[in-house]
C-alpha cells in the first residue's frame, strides 16, 4: 500500500478537488491519498468528492491557519 501526496495549498477551490480528481485516476484500490489545502471550503468539497467517488476519509488533521490535510482510503 503506497501513500500518493497532493499539496494544494494557495490554490482556491475547485483547484484543490480538480487535482485529487486528475490523480484518482492513477492511485490503485487500497492506497491512501494525503491532500493538504488552505482554502475556506477545501473540507467541505474534499467531503462531497469523496462522497461521490465512493471514497473513506479516514482523517482530517488541522494544521493551523486554515490549513488541513485530508488522508483518503482509495
Amino acid at each position: 500500500m503506497a501513500t500518493h501526496v497532493i499539496e494544494a495549498k494557495g490554490l482556491n477551490c475547485p483547484q484543490p478537488v480538480l487535482k485529487l480528481a486528475t490523480k484518482a485516476i492513477e492511485i490503485p484500490a487500497g492506497d491512501l491519498c494525503e491532500v493538504t489545502g488552505d482554502c475556506p471550503t477545501f473540507e467541505k468539497d474534499i467531503r462531497a468528492w469523496c462522497e461521490r467517488m465512493g471514497k473513506t476519509i479516514l482523517e482530517i488533521i488541522d494544521e493551523g491557519e486554515s490549513s488541513r490535510r485530508v488522508k483518503i482510503q482509495f
